[in-house]
């Protein structure tokens, strides 16, 4: 699990540093002026986040690529889009993958790093016998502009509830997510 959640971490370094001292000579060349506002950012990454949680069995999101609009790099707001891999594990493992979409909708302290989010998420739960689509609304609060996010889940399956004896109907779910990090010496796609 370290070796998962450290090779994103590693490469997001390695290609931040030398971006950020080539964007710092430029800094110093150029001529800034105060009036001009700052620019939105936008892009795909590939494994944009990481998710631990617990509902009736450990949970693992894993991001495989998304896609982050942030209309200001000086404002709390922030837009993802998301495909990606909810695991199950526990005594009945599931599989679902998914779209989710997450956006922060307001902040909490003056300093805009602590914002309360809203999200929802649609996938395909299966344990490789059954199939049933689920939604998962879900309301939390993200820290450092979204980088650390944590979240209350309600899943709703659209079939019998019976089906999936690990399925719990509850859950929290925290994400290290990376995509935030754009415009700030980390390159998207």
């Amino acid at each position: 699990m370290r070796l998962l959640f450290g090779i994103p971490v590693l490469a997001g370094l390695l290609l931040c540093f030398p971006a950020a001292s080539r964007q710092d000579s430029l800094k110093a060349a150029a001529i800034t002026t105060t009036d001009r506002k700052p620019a939105s950012s936008a892009g795909f990454q590939v494994l944009p986040k990481l998710g631990l949680g617990m509902s009736r069995n450990f949970l693992v999101d894993l991001g495989l690529i998304g896609y982050s609009y942030i209309p200001d790099k000086s404002k709390f707001r922030y837009y993802d889009a998301n495909i990606s891999i909810m695991t199950y594990i526990g005594r009945h493992m599931m599989i679902m993958p998914k779209l989710d979409l997450q956006a922060a909708v307001f902040p909490i302290d003056r300093e805009e790093l602590l914002c309360f989010n809203l999200g929802l998420d649609a996938g395909l739960l299966t344990d490789f016998k059954q199939t049933s689509v689920m939604l998962t609304p879900k309301a939390g609060f993200s820290l450092a502009t979204g980088l650390l996010r944590i979240y209350y889940l309600h899943n709703f399956l659209l079939r019998d509830k019976d089906l999936f004896p690990g399925y719990g109907r509850h859950g929290v779910l925290l994400e290290i997510n990376i995509s935030v990090l754009q415009g700030k010496g980390f390159r998207l796609m």
